[in-house]
Protein backbone atom coordinates (compact mmCIF):
# COMPACT_ATOMS: atom_id res chain seq x y z
CA UNK A 1 0.00 0.00 0.00
CA UNK A 2 2.07 3.49 -0.21
CA UNK A 3 0.59 7.09 0.27
CA UNK A 4 3.01 10.02 0.98
CA UNK A 5 3.86 6.83 0.32
CA UNK A 6 4.49 5.00 -2.10
CA UNK A 7 1.61 2.16 -2.78
CA UNK A 8 0.98 0.17 -5.57
CA UNK A 9 -2.14 -0.92 -6.17
CA UNK A 10 -4.74 -3.08 -7.13
CA UNK A 11 -7.45 -0.99 -6.38
CA UNK A 12 -11.29 -1.21 -7.29
CA UNK A 13 -11.05 1.04 -10.92
CA UNK A 14 -7.58 0.29 -10.77
CA UNK A 15 -7.12 -3.39 -9.87
CA UNK A 16 -4.18 -4.15 -12.38
CA UNK A 17 -1.06 -3.36 -10.52
CA UNK A 18 -0.23 -5.40 -7.50
CA UNK A 19 -0.81 -3.80 -4.59
CA UNK A 20 -0.51 -0.34 -2.54
CA UNK A 21 1.60 0.58 -0.69
CA UNK A 22 2.06 3.27 2.01
CA UNK A 23 4.29 4.93 4.84
CA UNK A 24 1.31 5.31 7.19
CA UNK A 25 1.37 2.69 9.65
CA UNK A 26 -2.00 0.75 10.71
CA UNK A 27 -5.11 2.50 12.07
CA UNK A 28 -8.73 2.26 12.78
CA UNK A 29 -11.82 4.06 13.09
CA UNK A 30 -14.30 4.58 16.05
CA UNK A 31 -17.67 4.07 14.97
CA UNK A 32 -19.84 5.10 11.79
CA UNK A 33 -19.74 8.38 13.24
CA UNK A 34 -16.28 8.04 14.44
CA UNK A 35 -17.35 8.21 18.54
CA UNK A 36 -15.49 5.36 19.60
CA UNK A 37 -15.96 1.53 20.58
CA UNK A 38 -16.94 -0.30 17.44
CA UNK A 39 -15.11 -3.47 16.16
CA UNK A 40 -14.22 -3.63 12.70
CA UNK A 41 -16.71 -6.38 12.13
CA UNK A 42 -18.94 -3.90 12.74
CA UNK A 43 -18.15 -1.60 9.74
CA UNK A 44 -19.77 -1.26 6.68
CA UNK A 45 -17.91 -2.55 3.40
CA UNK A 46 -18.77 0.31 1.75
CA UNK A 47 -19.25 3.62 4.28
CA UNK A 48 -19.83 6.68 2.36
CA UNK A 49 -23.05 8.21 1.74
CA UNK A 50 -24.73 7.34 -0.89
CA UNK A 51 -27.01 9.27 -3.57
CA UNK A 52 -29.01 8.88 -7.01
CA UNK A 53 -27.76 11.16 -9.21
CA UNK A 54 -31.20 12.89 -9.57
CA UNK A 55 -31.02 13.89 -5.70
CA UNK A 56 -27.33 15.64 -6.77
CA UNK A 57 -26.91 18.78 -7.90
CA UNK A 58 -25.14 19.99 -11.11
CA UNK A 59 -22.08 21.47 -10.45
CA UNK A 60 -19.66 22.36 -7.83
CA UNK A 61 -16.43 22.12 -6.72
CA UNK A 62 -14.61 19.12 -5.03
CA UNK A 63 -11.30 19.85 -3.38
CA UNK A 64 -9.11 16.89 -1.84
CA UNK A 65 -5.47 16.50 -0.08
CA UNK A 66 -2.79 14.40 -1.93
CA UNK A 67 0.42 13.13 -0.21
CA UNK A 68 2.65 13.52 -3.28
CA UNK A 69 1.29 14.57 -6.83
CA UNK A 70 2.67 11.57 -9.51
CA UNK A 71 6.58 11.23 -10.00
CA UNK A 72 5.09 9.49 -13.15
CA UNK A 73 1.90 9.21 -13.88
CA UNK A 74 2.19 5.47 -14.86
CA UNK A 75 1.71 3.35 -12.31
CA UNK A 76 3.49 0.08 -13.55
CA UNK A 77 6.83 2.49 -13.65
CA UNK A 78 8.97 2.21 -10.46
CA UNK A 79 8.61 5.73 -9.52
CA UNK A 80 4.96 5.60 -9.18
CA UNK A 81 1.84 3.40 -7.90
CA UNK A 82 0.96 4.94 -4.76
CA UNK A 83 -2.44 5.30 -3.64
CA UNK A 84 -2.81 8.77 -4.23
CA UNK A 85 -1.45 8.25 -7.80
CA UNK A 86 -4.19 4.97 -8.37
CA UNK A 87 -6.93 8.03 -6.85
CA UNK A 88 -6.02 9.91 -9.46
CA UNK A 89 -5.67 7.66 -12.51
CA UNK A 90 -9.44 6.43 -11.38
CA UNK A 91 -10.17 9.63 -12.96
CA UNK A 92 -9.02 9.32 -16.56
CA UNK A 93 -8.20 5.94 -17.24
CA UNK A 94 -11.09 3.49 -18.95
CA UNK A 95 -11.39 0.00 -16.81
CA UNK A 96 -13.71 -2.79 -18.75
CA UNK A 97 -14.06 -4.11 -14.96
CA UNK A 98 -15.18 -2.98 -11.56
CA UNK A 99 -15.49 -3.91 -8.15
CA UNK A 100 -18.08 -4.05 -6.03
CA UNK A 101 -19.22 -4.02 -2.67
CA UNK A 102 -18.85 -7.43 -1.22
CA UNK A 103 -15.19 -7.74 -3.18
CA UNK A 104 -17.04 -9.25 -6.44
CA UNK A 105 -16.16 -7.56 -9.79
CA UNK A 106 -18.51 -7.11 -13.46
CA UNK A 107 -18.09 -5.21 -16.54
CA UNK A 108 -18.38 -1.48 -16.12
CA UNK A 109 -20.73 -0.68 -19.02
CA UNK A 110 -19.58 2.24 -19.83
CA UNK A 111 -16.32 0.61 -21.01
CA UNK A 112 -17.46 -2.60 -21.82
CA UNK A 113 -20.75 -4.52 -23.61
CA UNK A 114 -19.63 -7.83 -21.90
CA UNK A 115 -16.81 -9.26 -20.17
CA UNK A 116 -16.26 -12.72 -20.22
CA UNK A 117 -14.21 -16.10 -19.85
CA UNK A 118 -14.98 -17.49 -23.04
CA UNK A 119 -13.01 -20.70 -22.78
CA UNK A 120 -10.98 -22.76 -19.88
CA UNK A 121 -8.81 -24.52 -22.23
CA UNK A 122 -7.30 -23.13 -23.42
CA UNK A 123 -8.46 -20.14 -21.56
CA UNK A 124 -9.66 -17.20 -23.70
CA UNK A 125 -11.10 -14.02 -22.28
CA UNK A 126 -13.35 -11.81 -24.33
CA UNK A 127 -13.97 -8.44 -23.97
CA UNK A 128 -16.34 -6.40 -26.38
CA UNK A 129 -15.80 -2.95 -25.55
CA UNK A 130 -18.49 -0.06 -25.70
CA UNK A 131 -18.43 1.43 -28.94
CA UNK A 132 -18.14 4.42 -27.65
CA UNK A 133 -15.46 4.68 -26.25
CA UNK A 134 -12.88 6.81 -27.02
CA UNK A 135 -9.95 8.64 -25.73
CA UNK A 136 -10.21 12.10 -25.57
CA UNK A 137 -8.15 12.81 -28.56
CA UNK A 138 -10.45 11.27 -30.95
CA UNK A 139 -8.69 7.88 -30.83
CA UNK A 140 -11.41 4.52 -30.42
CA UNK A 141 -10.70 2.56 -27.49
CA UNK A 142 -9.87 -0.41 -28.77
CA UNK A 143 -7.93 -4.19 -28.76
CA UNK A 144 -4.64 -2.26 -29.53
CA UNK A 145 -4.45 -0.85 -26.00
CA UNK A 146 -4.67 -4.06 -24.59
CA UNK A 147 -2.46 -5.72 -27.03
CA UNK A 148 0.20 -2.71 -26.21
CA UNK A 149 0.03 -3.15 -22.26
CA UNK A 150 0.09 -6.78 -22.61
CA UNK A 151 3.92 -6.20 -25.12
CA UNK A 152 4.73 -3.66 -22.05
CA UNK A 153 4.09 -5.84 -18.98
CA UNK A 154 4.66 -9.74 -19.85
CA UNK A 155 7.64 -9.68 -18.88
CA UNK A 156 10.10 -10.24 -22.09
CA UNK A 157 11.33 -7.27 -22.51
CA UNK A 158 13.25 -6.14 -19.82
CA UNK A 159 13.63 -2.78 -20.78
CA UNK A 160 10.12 -1.53 -20.06
CA UNK A 161 10.58 -2.63 -15.96
CA UNK A 162 7.58 -2.84 -14.71
CA UNK A 163 6.90 -2.76 -10.96
CA UNK A 164 4.71 -6.38 -12.09
CA UNK A 165 3.93 -8.79 -14.42
CA UNK A 166 1.21 -10.23 -12.01
CA UNK A 167 -1.36 -12.23 -14.71
CA UNK A 168 0.31 -10.63 -17.92
CA UNK A 169 3.02 -12.67 -17.96
CA UNK A 170 0.79 -16.07 -17.90
CA UNK A 171 -0.93 -14.32 -21.61
CA UNK A 172 -0.03 -15.85 -24.88
CA UNK A 173 -1.69 -13.08 -27.06
CA UNK A 174 -4.02 -10.55 -27.62
CA UNK A 175 -5.99 -10.12 -30.55
CA UNK A 176 -9.12 -8.67 -32.14
CA UNK A 177 -12.07 -10.82 -32.84
CA UNK A 178 -14.80 -9.72 -35.31
CA UNK A 179 -13.34 -6.09 -34.41
CA UNK A 180 -11.38 -3.53 -33.04
CA UNK A 181 -13.51 -3.60 -30.21
CA UNK A 182 -13.66 -7.30 -29.76
CA UNK A 183 -10.60 -8.04 -27.55
CA UNK A 184 -9.31 -11.86 -27.72
CA UNK A 185 -7.27 -12.20 -24.51
CA UNK A 186 -5.55 -16.07 -24.66
CA UNK A 187 -3.45 -17.28 -22.01
CA UNK A 188 -0.51 -19.69 -22.54
CA UNK A 189 -0.87 -20.63 -18.63
CA UNK A 190 -4.31 -20.72 -17.11
CA UNK A 191 -4.62 -17.68 -14.86
CA UNK A 192 -7.75 -17.31 -12.30
CA UNK A 193 -7.48 -13.49 -11.58
CA UNK A 194 -7.54 -12.78 -14.96
CA UNK A 195 -10.29 -9.60 -14.15
CA UNK A 196 -7.21 -7.74 -11.96
CA UNK A 197 -5.67 -6.73 -15.00
CA UNK A 198 -8.47 -4.92 -16.82
CA UNK A 199 -9.04 -2.56 -14.18
CA UNK A 200 -6.91 0.26 -15.87
CA UNK A 201 -6.04 1.09 -19.36
CA UNK A 202 -3.51 2.62 -20.91
CA UNK A 203 -3.24 4.20 -24.71
CA UNK A 204 -1.10 2.22 -27.02
CA UNK A 205 0.50 5.19 -27.41
CA UNK A 206 2.26 4.79 -23.84
CA UNK A 207 3.08 1.46 -23.92
CA UNK A 208 4.60 1.77 -27.83
CA UNK A 209 8.18 0.98 -26.69
CA UNK A 210 10.17 1.60 -23.30
CA UNK A 211 10.95 4.96 -23.87
CA UNK A 212 8.12 6.07 -24.10
CA UNK A 213 6.60 3.70 -21.07
CA UNK A 214 9.15 5.17 -19.25
CA UNK A 215 9.07 8.17 -19.94
CA UNK A 216 6.30 9.82 -22.33
CA UNK A 217 4.34 10.44 -18.69
CA UNK A 218 6.28 11.33 -16.48
CA UNK A 219 4.85 15.14 -16.23
CA UNK A 220 1.48 13.89 -16.98
CA UNK A 221 -1.01 11.92 -18.91
CA UNK A 222 -0.56 12.79 -22.25
CA UNK A 223 -1.87 12.25 -25.53
CA UNK A 224 0.29 11.17 -28.52
CA UNK A 225 1.59 14.67 -29.44
CA UNK A 226 3.28 14.92 -25.78
CA UNK A 227 1.49 18.05 -24.78
CA UNK A 228 -2.50 17.31 -24.39
CA UNK A 229 -3.69 15.77 -21.61
CA UNK A 230 -5.47 13.01 -22.54
CA UNK A 231 -8.43 10.85 -20.84
CA UNK A 232 -10.59 7.85 -21.24
CA UNK A 233 -13.01 8.62 -18.46
CA UNK A 234 -15.12 11.23 -17.46
CA UNK A 235 -12.84 13.54 -16.16
CA UNK A 236 -9.59 15.49 -17.82
CA UNK A 237 -6.47 16.78 -16.10
CA UNK A 238 -6.72 21.09 -17.18
CA UNK A 239 -3.86 21.57 -15.25
CA UNK A 240 -0.72 19.94 -13.41
CA UNK A 241 1.39 22.24 -11.33
CA UNK A 242 4.39 19.60 -10.38
CA UNK A 243 5.95 22.98 -8.49
CA UNK A 244 2.87 23.66 -6.62
CA UNK A 245 1.76 19.88 -6.47
CA UNK A 246 -1.49 21.11 -7.73
CA UNK A 247 -3.91 19.03 -9.87
CA UNK A 248 -6.98 20.36 -11.50
CA UNK A 249 -9.64 17.90 -13.29
CA UNK A 250 -12.69 19.13 -15.31
CA UNK A 251 -15.18 17.13 -17.22
CA UNK A 252 -13.85 15.62 -20.21
CA UNK A 253 -15.80 16.81 -23.56
CA UNK A 254 -15.47 13.41 -24.96
CA UNK A 255 -16.75 11.70 -22.44
CA UNK A 256 -19.59 9.67 -23.78
CA UNK A 257 -21.40 8.27 -20.38
CA UNK A 258 -23.20 10.21 -17.87
CA UNK A 259 -22.62 13.77 -17.28
CA UNK A 260 -19.96 14.68 -14.60
CA UNK A 261 -21.66 16.48 -11.38
CA UNK A 262 -18.64 18.27 -10.52
CA UNK A 263 -17.67 20.82 -12.69
CA UNK A 264 -13.62 20.71 -10.97
CA UNK A 265 -11.77 18.52 -8.82
CA UNK A 266 -8.75 20.20 -7.37
CA UNK A 267 -5.94 18.09 -5.88
CA UNK A 268 -3.45 19.38 -3.60
CA UNK A 269 -0.10 17.94 -1.34
CA UNK A 270 -0.21 18.62 1.81
CA UNK A 271 1.35 17.34 4.79
CA UNK A 272 -0.40 14.51 6.24
CA UNK A 273 0.71 16.18 9.98
CA UNK A 274 -1.43 19.30 8.61
CA UNK A 275 -3.95 18.17 6.91
CA UNK A 276 -6.16 17.19 9.71
CA UNK A 277 -6.18 21.66 10.32
CA UNK A 278 -6.33 22.14 6.70
CA UNK A 279 -9.94 20.20 6.82
CA UNK A 280 -11.18 22.07 9.76
CA UNK A 281 -10.62 25.58 7.65
CA UNK A 282 -12.66 24.29 4.78
CA UNK A 283 -9.48 23.98 2.40
CA UNK A 284 -10.35 20.23 1.99
CA UNK A 285 -14.12 18.96 1.53
CA UNK A 286 -12.54 15.27 2.51
CA UNK A 287 -9.51 13.82 3.93
CA UNK A 288 -8.96 10.04 4.85
CA UNK A 289 -7.50 9.78 8.58
CA UNK A 290 -5.12 7.79 7.64
CA UNK A 291 -4.89 6.44 11.39
CA UNK A 292 -4.08 9.50 13.06
CA UNK A 293 -5.80 10.73 16.66
CA UNK A 294 -4.41 14.23 15.91
CA UNK A 295 -5.99 13.90 12.16
CA UNK A 296 -9.21 12.84 13.89
CA UNK A 297 -9.66 15.34 16.19
CA UNK A 298 -8.33 18.35 14.05
CA UNK A 299 -11.58 17.32 11.43
CA UNK A 300 -14.08 16.63 14.43
CA UNK A 301 -13.54 20.43 15.38
CA UNK A 302 -15.02 21.40 11.86
CA UNK A 303 -18.93 21.26 12.45
CA UNK A 304 -20.58 20.90 9.32
CA UNK A 305 -18.65 17.67 8.65
CA UNK A 306 -18.81 13.88 9.58
CA UNK A 307 -16.62 11.11 10.12
CA UNK A 308 -17.21 8.01 7.63
CA UNK A 309 -15.69 4.56 8.06
CA UNK A 310 -16.02 1.32 6.73
CA UNK A 311 -14.12 -1.78 6.68
CA UNK A 312 -10.32 -1.57 5.17
CA UNK A 313 -7.79 -3.57 3.26
CA UNK A 314 -4.91 -1.57 4.39
CA UNK A 315 -2.07 -3.81 6.98
CA UNK A 316 1.09 -2.11 8.30
CA UNK A 317 3.72 -4.17 8.68
CA UNK A 318 7.67 -4.28 9.64
CA UNK A 319 10.01 -4.99 5.94
CA UNK A 320 13.12 -6.34 6.54
CA UNK A 321 16.18 -6.37 4.39
CA UNK A 322 17.09 -10.03 3.36
CA UNK A 323 20.06 -8.74 1.07
CA UNK A 324 22.56 -6.48 3.64
CA UNK A 325 23.57 -7.17 7.36
CA UNK A 326 22.26 -9.50 10.17
CA UNK A 327 18.94 -9.82 8.29
CA UNK A 328 20.44 -12.40 5.89
CA UNK A 329 20.39 -15.25 7.76
CA UNK A 330 16.53 -16.17 8.38
CA UNK A 331 17.11 -17.17 12.03
CA UNK A 332 18.14 -14.08 12.77
CA UNK A 333 14.79 -12.57 11.18
CA UNK A 334 12.65 -15.03 13.06
CA UNK A 335 14.30 -13.84 16.56
CA UNK A 336 13.77 -10.51 15.71
CA UNK A 337 10.17 -11.07 14.71
CA UNK A 338 9.60 -13.04 17.93
CA UNK A 339 11.10 -9.92 19.97
CA UNK A 340 8.16 -7.69 18.54
CA UNK A 341 4.86 -7.73 20.77
CA UNK A 342 2.96 -7.06 18.12
CA UNK A 343 -0.47 -6.70 20.04
CA UNK A 344 0.93 -4.46 21.85
CA UNK A 345 1.88 -2.40 18.23
CA UNK A 346 -1.17 -2.62 16.76
CA UNK A 347 -3.04 -1.46 19.98
CA UNK A 348 -0.61 2.09 20.73
CA UNK A 349 -2.01 2.86 16.75
CA UNK A 350 -5.74 1.59 16.83
CA UNK A 351 -7.12 2.10 20.16
CA UNK A 352 -6.71 5.75 20.00
CA UNK A 353 -9.57 5.78 17.22
CA UNK A 354 -11.82 3.81 18.97
CA UNK A 355 -11.59 0.40 17.50
CA UNK A 356 -10.06 -3.17 19.48
CA UNK A 357 -6.95 -3.67 16.81
CA UNK A 358 -6.56 -7.75 15.55
CA UNK A 359 -3.30 -8.65 14.67
CA UNK A 360 -2.76 -9.93 11.29
CA UNK A 361 -0.78 -13.67 11.16
CA UNK A 362 -1.50 -13.91 7.58
CA UNK A 363 0.25 -12.04 4.24
CA UNK A 364 -2.44 -13.28 1.74
CA UNK A 365 -5.79 -13.09 3.62
CA UNK A 366 -6.65 -10.00 5.97
CA UNK A 367 -8.50 -11.05 8.99
CA UNK A 368 -12.21 -12.40 7.85
CA UNK A 369 -11.21 -12.94 4.39
CA UNK A 370 -11.85 -16.52 2.90
CA UNK A 371 -8.42 -18.27 3.02
CA UNK A 372 -7.81 -17.02 6.22
CA UNK A 373 -5.90 -18.70 8.92
CA UNK A 374 -3.15 -17.98 11.42
CA UNK A 375 -0.10 -18.99 10.26
CA UNK A 376 2.16 -16.94 12.87
CA UNK A 377 3.79 -19.92 14.34
CA UNK A 378 7.48 -18.78 13.05
CA UNK A 379 7.32 -15.62 14.32
CA UNK A 380 4.64 -15.72 17.10
CA UNK A 381 5.39 -13.17 19.87
CA UNK A 382 8.24 -15.08 22.07
CA UNK A 383 11.17 -13.29 23.84
CA UNK A 384 12.99 -16.48 25.22
CA UNK A 385 12.57 -18.23 22.17
CA UNK A 386 14.12 -15.15 20.04
CA UNK A 387 17.19 -15.70 22.46
CA UNK A 388 17.55 -18.93 21.88
CA UNK A 389 17.44 -18.74 18.15
CA UNK A 390 19.70 -15.96 18.41
CA UNK A 391 22.26 -18.31 20.62
CA UNK A 392 22.31 -21.14 18.45
CA UNK A 393 23.07 -18.99 15.56
CA UNK A 394 25.95 -18.11 17.43
CA UNK A 395 25.34 -14.48 18.44
CA UNK A 396 26.45 -14.19 22.35
CA UNK A 397 25.38 -11.76 24.80
CA UNK A 398 27.93 -8.76 24.82
CA UNK A 399 27.95 -5.00 26.27
CA UNK A 400 24.36 -3.90 27.64
CA UNK A 401 22.87 -7.12 26.84
CA UNK A 402 23.49 -6.36 22.67
CA UNK A 403 25.00 -9.56 21.17
CA UNK A 404 27.49 -10.00 19.00
CA UNK A 405 29.33 -12.46 16.82
CA UNK A 406 32.89 -12.31 15.26
CA UNK A 407 33.10 -8.88 16.59
CA UNK A 408 30.13 -7.55 14.87
CA UNK A 409 27.12 -6.45 17.11
CA UNK A 410 23.83 -7.43 16.60
CA UNK A 411 22.54 -3.66 14.62
CA UNK A 412 19.57 -2.88 13.24
CA UNK A 413 19.52 0.59 11.17
CA UNK A 414 15.21 1.35 11.27
CA UNK A 415 14.70 3.42 8.67
CA UNK A 416 11.49 5.90 8.79
CA UNK A 417 9.79 8.36 6.97
CA UNK A 418 9.84 12.29 8.58
CA UNK A 419 6.19 13.61 9.15
CA UNK A 420 4.79 10.12 10.21
CA UNK A 421 3.74 9.71 13.54
CA UNK A 422 2.54 6.25 13.84
CA UNK A 423 5.86 5.22 11.93
CA UNK A 424 7.68 7.18 15.00
CA UNK A 425 5.95 6.05 17.58
CA UNK A 426 6.29 1.83 16.14
CA UNK A 427 9.79 2.63 15.97
CA UNK A 428 10.14 3.64 19.74
CA UNK A 429 8.44 0.48 21.06
CA UNK A 430 10.61 -2.25 18.42
CA UNK A 431 13.87 -0.10 19.88
CA UNK A 432 13.11 -1.17 23.75
CA UNK A 433 11.26 -4.49 22.51
CA UNK A 434 14.39 -6.05 20.23
CA UNK A 435 17.09 -4.80 22.85
CA UNK A 436 15.16 -7.38 25.12
CA UNK A 437 16.06 -10.28 22.81
CA UNK A 438 19.57 -8.50 21.87
CA UNK A 439 19.32 -6.41 19.24
CA UNK A 440 20.44 -2.97 19.14
CA UNK A 441 18.04 -0.92 16.85
CA UNK A 442 18.87 2.71 15.65
CA UNK A 443 16.32 4.50 14.20
CA UNK A 444 17.00 6.72 11.27
CA UNK A 445 14.40 8.97 10.29
CA UNK A 446 14.66 10.59 6.61
CA UNK A 447 12.57 12.66 4.69
CA UNK A 448 9.20 11.40 3.78
CA UNK A 449 9.62 13.21 0.22
CA UNK A 450 12.74 10.51 0.10
CA UNK A 451 11.30 7.97 1.78
CA UNK A 452 10.22 5.40 -1.44
CA UNK A 453 12.20 7.01 -3.60
CA UNK A 454 15.40 6.99 -2.11
CA UNK A 455 15.38 4.40 0.53
CA UNK A 456 13.00 1.80 -0.11
CA UNK A 457 13.55 0.88 -3.49
CA UNK A 458 14.41 -2.20 -4.92
CA UNK A 459 17.84 -0.83 -6.42
CA UNK A 460 19.17 0.94 -3.16
CA UNK A 461 17.65 -1.00 -0.38
CA UNK A 462 19.02 1.53 1.55
CA UNK A 463 17.80 0.22 4.98
CA UNK A 464 17.72 -2.69 7.16
CA UNK A 465 14.33 -2.67 8.58
CA UNK A 466 11.27 -0.40 7.93
CA UNK A 467 7.64 -0.25 8.65
CA UNK A 468 5.12 0.74 5.70
CA UNK A 469 1.93 -0.46 4.71
CA UNK A 470 0.09 -2.65 2.04
CA UNK A 471 -2.76 -2.06 0.48
CA UNK A 472 -4.68 -5.19 -0.66
CA UNK A 473 -7.32 -6.22 -3.44
CA UNK A 474 -10.07 -8.33 -3.66
CA UNK A 475 -7.41 -10.53 -6.02
CA UNK A 476 -4.99 -11.80 -2.87
CA UNK A 477 -3.37 -14.79 -4.15
CA UNK A 478 -2.03 -13.37 -7.29
CA UNK A 479 -1.85 -9.53 -6.48
CA UNK A 480 0.76 -10.99 -3.68
CA UNK A 481 3.19 -12.73 -5.65
CA UNK A 482 5.26 -9.58 -7.18
CA UNK A 483 5.72 -9.24 -3.02
CA UNK A 484 7.59 -11.85 -2.62
CA UNK A 485 8.46 -13.70 -5.67
CA UNK A 486 11.34 -13.60 -7.81
CA UNK A 487 13.85 -11.89 -5.52
CA UNK A 488 14.16 -8.95 -8.43
CA UNK A 489 10.57 -8.17 -8.46
CA UNK A 490 9.97 -4.74 -8.63
CA UNK A 491 7.90 -4.68 -5.54
CA UNK A 492 10.35 -6.85 -3.52
CA UNK A 493 11.74 -4.72 -1.06
CA UNK A 494 13.39 -7.56 1.08
CA UNK A 495 15.18 -8.78 -1.96
CA UNK A 496 14.53 -12.73 -0.78
CA UNK A 497 12.35 -15.10 -2.38
CA UNK A 498 12.50 -19.16 -0.62
CA UNK A 499 13.24 -21.68 -3.27
CA UNK A 500 10.30 -23.45 -1.98
CA UNK A 501 7.97 -21.10 -3.73
CA UNK A 502 9.14 -22.01 -7.39
CA UNK A 503 5.87 -22.70 -9.12
CA UNK A 504 3.29 -22.49 -6.51
CA UNK A 505 2.34 -19.08 -7.66
CA UNK A 506 1.43 -20.10 -11.07
CA UNK A 507 0.18 -23.49 -9.83
CA UNK A 508 -2.83 -21.37 -7.36
CA UNK A 509 -2.98 -18.93 -10.43
CA UNK A 510 -3.84 -21.59 -13.09
CA UNK A 511 -6.03 -23.27 -10.59
CA UNK A 512 -9.76 -22.81 -11.47
CA UNK A 513 -11.32 -24.49 -8.51
CA UNK A 514 -11.78 -22.33 -5.56
CA UNK A 515 -11.29 -24.59 -2.76
CA UNK A 516 -7.90 -26.45 -4.50
CA UNK A 517 -6.53 -22.77 -5.26
CA UNK A 518 -7.11 -21.61 -1.50
CA UNK A 519 -5.18 -24.93 -0.67
CA UNK A 520 -2.37 -23.79 -2.63
CA UNK A 521 -2.79 -20.13 -1.28
CA UNK A 522 -2.46 -21.20 2.55
CA UNK A 523 0.60 -23.17 1.44
CA UNK A 524 2.13 -20.14 -0.69
CA UNK A 525 1.47 -18.25 2.90
CA UNK A 526 3.48 -20.84 5.11
CA UNK A 527 6.35 -20.34 3.16
CA UNK A 528 6.10 -16.50 2.84
CA UNK A 529 5.46 -16.31 6.84
CA UNK A 530 8.15 -18.56 7.63
CA UNK A 531 10.79 -16.12 5.86
CA UNK A 532 10.01 -13.54 8.43
CA UNK A 533 10.90 -10.60 6.18
CA UNK A 534 7.60 -8.90 6.18
CA UNK A 535 6.06 -9.14 9.77
CA UNK A 536 2.58 -8.51 9.70
CA UNK A 537 0.98 -5.95 12.42
CA UNK A 538 -2.59 -5.10 11.67
CA UNK A 539 -5.61 -4.35 9.07
CA UNK A 540 -6.94 -0.88 9.48
CA UNK A 541 -10.41 -0.02 8.87
CA UNK A 542 -11.01 3.11 6.58
CA UNK A 543 -12.10 6.37 7.97
CA UNK A 544 -12.45 9.48 6.23
CA UNK A 545 -13.77 12.99 7.39
CA UNK A 546 -16.31 14.42 5.00
CA UNK A 547 -18.04 17.65 4.99
CA UNK A 548 -21.80 17.14 5.36
CA UNK A 549 -23.34 16.63 1.33
CA UNK A 550 -20.74 15.61 -0.01
CA UNK A 551 -21.88 12.10 -1.72
CA UNK A 552 -20.67 9.09 -3.11
CA UNK A 553 -17.22 9.97 -2.01
CA UNK A 554 -15.65 8.34 0.94
CA UNK A 555 -14.87 4.96 3.04
CA UNK A 556 -14.92 1.77 1.30
CA UNK A 557 -13.22 -1.68 1.73
CA UNK A 558 -13.43 -2.83 -2.14
CA UNK A 559 -16.04 -1.21 -3.97
CA UNK A 560 -13.30 1.38 -4.31
CA UNK A 561 -9.65 2.00 -2.41
CA UNK A 562 -9.39 5.51 -4.18
CA UNK A 563 -13.11 6.99 -3.03
CA UNK A 564 -15.60 6.38 -5.54
CA UNK A 565 -16.16 3.72 -8.90
CA UNK A 566 -17.62 5.87 -10.60
CA UNK A 567 -16.37 10.17 -10.65
CA UNK A 568 -19.13 11.30 -12.51
CA UNK A 569 -21.71 10.72 -9.57
CA UNK A 570 -19.79 12.10 -6.83
CA UNK A 571 -20.95 15.82 -6.12
CA UNK A 572 -23.31 17.87 -3.34
CA UNK A 573 -26.68 16.80 -2.29
CA UNK A 574 -29.67 19.34 -3.67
Amino acid sequence: MKSSSKKWAALAGLASVALAISACAPGNTGGDKGDGGSSPSALPATGWVAADRDAITDGGTLNLPLDETPANWNLYNLDSGTVDDNTISSLFLPGFVVVKEDGSWEADKNFATSVELKSEDPQVVEVKINPDAVWSDGTAIGYQDIQGMFNALNGKVEAYAPTSTNVWSDIESVEAGENDQDVLITFANKNADWPSILGGIYPRWLTASPESFNTAWANGPFAPDGSTFVSGNAFVVSKFDATGKTITFEPNPQWWGDKPKLDTINFKATDRSTVGNAFANKEFDAIPINSSVDTLESAKARSDSEILSSKGVTYSHVTLNGTAGVFQDVEVRQAFAKSLDRKIMAQAVIEPLGVEPEVLNNLIFLNGQNGYEDDSADIAFDVDAAKKQLEDAGWVEGDKGIREKDGTKLTVRLVIPSETPNSALLSQQIQPMAAKAGFEVKIDTVPSADFFTKYITTETRDFEATIFAWQGTPYPISSTESIFNPADSGQNFPGVADERLDGLWAKANAELDPDARLDIAKEIDKIIMSEAVTIPLAARPNQYAVAKGLVNYGPSQFESVTGTNHWENVGWAK
